[in-house]
């Protein structure tokens, strides 16, 4: 076991658990590594624990108990305290319950009881660059909201500068230099902001093998250099596309609406689609069938179709998909309109 640091003795570390033990070991160590550890045997306690002793970095919490289960409890303190990193405690559970709830966002990571503390400490170190990690998303969207609230206040002494322009209207170098200064406000507001939005996309960022996964809905094959959307026309649209003429036309619709903030999105080519192929096919399509797992990366949002419009045509009458259960390209007529089809847009990444 690690000792304390002073620098730990800012966090306070919230542990639930319905046996003493547990809790007395728990405080023991956590406090030897200098955290502020509050141990609470009950759901109920702990909710409001959170609410009026906060801010709380890290809530550890049993899923067995009795009055609230530990998931229940861990729904409360995302709402509550959405920067607190949560974790999960038990002898049992399903392994595709630990990856639904982790994928939910309620909980970052799971410990499997009786608990190692050599792994819980690994974990609380993970738990605490995480929420290190909140705290500056969280600093940069005020941020935000302040470049937001001087872009509303230089729109009105701008408009005030207009109105004494016009009222003087000694000479057009008065409205030139109006005009100059209303346009500089306006691209160096808009050039700083798309810097912070940069920055905020960088510091929420995760990365899974080759890829780097963005809470805009986007992800980054940093071995192609192409950026891809996560979710589809399936998934986005609630539907699929009627034809291959509809999908084609959806990129103009995303480029107008500038899905993640970007207008560049094109419809990709049966290579590209190949060079995203997971042979591990570790995901499900928008029927859940488990008989076939579709090799969406895992970076990619599940619920999605099977067959994916390329930008390729054969002849007049035909194209050709992408089949992500078998990860080759097939052809098929341009008014195809099965719901396993779908189409997904990449943008090239300078």
């Amino acid at each position: 076991m690690e000792s304390g640091t002073t620098e730990n003795q800012k966090y306070k570390v919230l542990f639930v658990d319905t046996e003493k033990k547990v809790l007395a070991s728990a405080k023991k160590i956590f406090n030897q590594m200098g955290f502020q550890v509050i141990a609470c045997d009950g759901a109920m306690r702990a909710a409001d624990v959170v609410a009026n002793d906060g801010p709380i970095a890290v809530v550890f919490t049993d899923e067995r108990m009795s009055g609230m289960r530990g998931t229940e409890l861990l729904e409360i303190v995302k709402r509550v305290s959405p920067n607190t990193v949560r974790v999960l405690t038990a002898a049992q559970v399903e392994d595709r319950t630990i990856e639904d709830i982790i994928n939910k966002g309620e909980v970052y990571r799971f410990v499997r009881k009786p608990i190692d503390f050599n792994v819980a400490i690994k974990v609380l170190k993970q738990c605490i660059q995480l929420y290190e990690q909140n705290l500056r998303n969280e600093r940069l969207d005020l941020a935000l909201q302040e470049m937001e609230e001087e872009k509303m206040k230089l729109g009105r002494e701008a408009t005030g500068l207009n109105v004494r322009i016009v009222k003087l209207k000694k000479s057009a170098l008065y409205w030139f230099a109006g005009i100059l200064v209303v346009i500089g406000l306006a691209l160096g507001f808009n050039v700083y902001r798309e810097h912070l939005r940069q920055q905020d996309l960088q510091a929420s960022s995760n990365n899974i093998g080759s890829w780097v996964a963005y809470k805009n809905h986007t992800a980054l094959d940093t071995v192609n250099n192409l950026m891809w959307m996560t979710r589809d026309f399936r998934i986005i649209e609630k539907r699929y596309p009627s034809s291959w003429q509809e999908a084609m036309n959806w990129v103009e619709k995303m480029n107008q609406r500038r899905y993640a903030g970007y207008s560049d999105w094109r419809v990709p080519t049966v290579q590209e689609y190949k060079s995203t192929f997971d042979p591990d096919r570790t995901k499900l399509a928008f029927d859940r069938n488990q008989e076939y797992p579709v090799g969406y990366p895992k970076a990619f949002d599940e619920g999605g179709g099977y067959g994916f419009w390329t930008r390729e045509r054969v002849g007049e009458k035909s194209a050709k998909y992408f089949f992500f259960v078998g990860g080759y390209a097939q052809t098929e007529n341009l008014n195809y309109g099965s719901p396993t089809m779908s189409i997904r847009l990449v943008r090239d990444v300078k």
